[in-house]
C-alpha cells in the first residue's frame, strides 16, 4: 500500500485566467474546498498518510497553499 505521495501543485494556470491572477490553480474552490484538498481527501481515503507538495511559479501564490494547509495537522 502506498503511504507517501508527492503532489505537483505548480504551474501558471494560464487557461484559467483571470481566476489564477492571484490564486494558484490548485487552490481554486470547488464545492467550497480547494481542488488540492479534494485530491488530498481522496488520497487519504486510499491510505496515503504523508504528503509532499511541490509548489512553484510565484512565491506569493505558493504561500497561499502553505497558509491554507499549514503543517497538515487539520
Amino acid at each position: 500500500m502506498i503511504k507517501k505521495a508527492v503532489i505537483l501543485a505548480a504551474g501558471e494556470g494560464k487557461r484559467l485566467k483571470p481566476f489564477t491572477e492571484t490564486m494558484p490553480k490548485v487552490m481554486l474552490p470547488v464545492a467550497n474546498k480547494p481542488i488540492l484538498e479534494w485530491n488530498l481527501l481522496n488520497a487519504i481515503d486510499a491510505g496515503v498518510k504523508d504528503f509532499i507538495f511541490i509548489v512553484g511559479y510565484k512565491s506569493y501564490k505558493s504561500e497561499k497553499v502553505r497558509d491554507y494547509f499549514g503543517d497538515g495537522s487539520r
